[in-house]
């Protein structure tokens, strides 16, 4: 009932626009008929700005037509993967898809276009999870299929996304808007039905260790890619290289600092998820607890990393990395130096605008003064405490010290940098020595007592005017 009653306000969205240009237009004739030209021009700008908007993001829906964009991952290529989606796919009791692609952001769906089911596999997931946990991300997406999720999901797509570009980009006056929060009030219970059953799906085929591990491990997942992407794949990008993008990202994840940061993270990202009731999906808490209370099912997890499912796949255009192969040890001291000099210079330039000074005594003296502020500028968002505030502001200057710091160094010959995937880089210094930047300026930029002990360790390293 509350499906057709959000296909019916979807209607009614596009009826009442409709109906707006319609109505107004006929009085703006009638005045202009009577002469009466300022009312009718009035009348005619109203009908333009009321009705106007959403024909024309209607024509943009109706131009865009969904279709399935990243790597195909064929049968004759990933027998290993088809396995499992054709197992799973029998679980679910419904066809499996018809082609597979794997994309670059941290996403999976499915779709039905043209009496074809396309499935997209997001490559952080398969990267960054096991086979038992990826088992239980295909599963989830197949339950959509057999829900029946995906038979109006063309209608559904275009008229979602005509309102949603007439609400973000033409609706001057609030009405329009108005009418769609009512639509996502009323659809956003149907759509979190989907993904429940979805999820029910995903334990009875993976079982509800599997399928709760996946579930808390995608946001972490996520957050962990995108630091990868930043820091790590920056590096190929900026070197013109290509190294082994998949292995470097596995590398990431097993640093045993970063292992630990995500085990942190998952409690924690899903205990302060926001919640709203235009959410399309439950609260990654609620779904996990459900997942755990579910009739027992089968509880082997295969543990193999699921990147081994993408073995010879070419990923290098999905993250804008081209070039000749390298590996990840000879890409730092290659594009390295470039980087930490970028980023100290973004520490020497907010010297100069806090009006302290551009180089590394500078800096110092200032933490020493207690003006880690002064480094940071005034928070951007206005909802942070002030403890959320202090620790973003040692995070950002821990981050840029250390790289002015490995820039002096790496500069003046002193060290040569290593990859580190747990914080970017080691300096090694002539001895053989391994100093990790972060590591060596943060005791400094959380405590101003701690300072001297940071300038004397530079200059027993041969950093000179301090």
């Amino acid at each position: 009932m509350r499906a057709v009653l959000a296909l019916a306000l979807l209607a009614g969205f596009f009826v009442l626009a409709l109906g707006l240009l319609a109505t107004l237009g006929a009085l703006a004739y009638t005045q202009f008929e009577q002469g009466e030209v300022v009312t009718g021009g009035a009348l005619a700008l109203m009908a333009l700005a009321l009705g106007g908007p959403p024909l024309v993001a209607m024509g943009i829906a109706l131009w865009v037509t969904p279709r399935p964009d990243g790597v195909p991952l064929t049968r004759a290529d990933h027998p290993e993967l088809w396995r499992h989606v054709d197992e799973l796919a029998r679980i679910a009791g419904t066809p499996g898809p018809d082609d597979i692609r794997l994309i670059s952001e941290p996403n999976a769906s499915v779709w039905e276009h043209g009496g074809a089911r396309y499935m997209s596999l997001g490559l952080p997931f398969v990267a960054g999870m096991s086979i038992g946990e990826l088992r239980s991300v295909l599963a989830h997406e197949l339950g959509h299929y057999s829900g029946g999720h995906t038979k109006l999901s063309a209608l559904t797509y275009r008229a979602t996304l005509t309102l949603r570009l007439t609400t973000e980009r033409f609706d001057t006056t609030g009405v329009l808007y108005a009418w769609a929060r009512l639509y996502a009030l009323v659809a956003a219970p149907e759509s979190r039905k989907h993904e429940l059953f979805a999820d029910e799906v995903a334990v009875a085929a993976a079982g509800r260790e599997a399928a709760a591990r996946a579930m808390l491990r995608i946001g972490p997942v996520t957050e962990a890619w995108s630091d990868y992407l930043t820091w790590y794949v920056s590096l190929a990008a900026h070197a013109g290289r290509t190294p082994p993008l998949v292995e470097g990202f596995r590398s990431y994840l097993d640093h045993p600092r970063r292992v630990h940061q995500l085990r942190e993270l998952e409690p924690l990202m899903a205990e302060l998820e926001p919640t709203s009731v235009f959410d399309s999906h439950p609260p990654v808490r609620e779904r996990v607890a459900a997942m755990r209370s579910a009739s027992p099912v089968a509880e082997a997890v295969d543990e193999r990393p699921a990147h081994a499912l993408l073995a010879g796949t070419q990923v290098a255009e999905l993250v804008g990395v081209s070039g000749p192969p390298i590996t990840w040890a000879e890409l730092a001291p290659l594009a390295g130096p470039a980087l930490v000099r970028w980023k100290a210079d973004a520490l020497r330039h907010a010297g100069r605008v806090g009006k302290i000074g551009d180089t590394l005594p500078d800096v110092l003296r200032a933490l020493e003064q207690a003006r880690l502020h002064d480094l940071t500028g005034r928070p951007v968002d206005g909802s942070l405490s002030s403890g959320q505030v202090h620790e973003a502001a040692v995070e950002a200057v821990t981050e840029l010290l250390g790289c002015m710091v490995a820039d002096q160094l790496v500069t003046a010959n002193r060290a040569t940098l290593e990859l580190n995937w747990g914080g970017l880089f080691v300096l090694r210094t002539a001895d053989g020595a391994a100093i990790y930047p972060d590591d060596l300026v943060e005791p400094a930029v959380r405590d101003a007592n701690r300072v001297a002990e940071l300038r004397a360790r530079l200059r027993s390293l041969g950093v000179d005017g301090l």
